[in-house]
């Protein structure tokens, strides 16, 4: 049903926009404090592709919303 696709779409993206807040707001500060540059470049990657999904998520319910 396509109403309940849309509704997965923005709920996922809620989702990934919250984890995405977590990484940016703990998780890499609390891995500079502990000085592990691996996990510190891992959150900033993590931080990146969830960028990337949530813009293609972004993009797929505002075509949805034209149609």
């Amino acid at each position: 049903m396509k109403i309940d696709c849309n509704y997965d779409k923005i709920r996922i993206m809620h989702d990934l926009l919250r984890l995405k807040w977590f990484i940016n707001k703990h998780a890499i500060e609390d891995a500079k404090k502990a000085g592990h540059e691996e996990c510190e470049a891992f959150y900033q990657e993590l931080a990146n592709d969830l960028d990337r999904k949530i813009t293609k998520l972004k993009d797929l319910i505002k075509k949805d919303s034209l149609e």
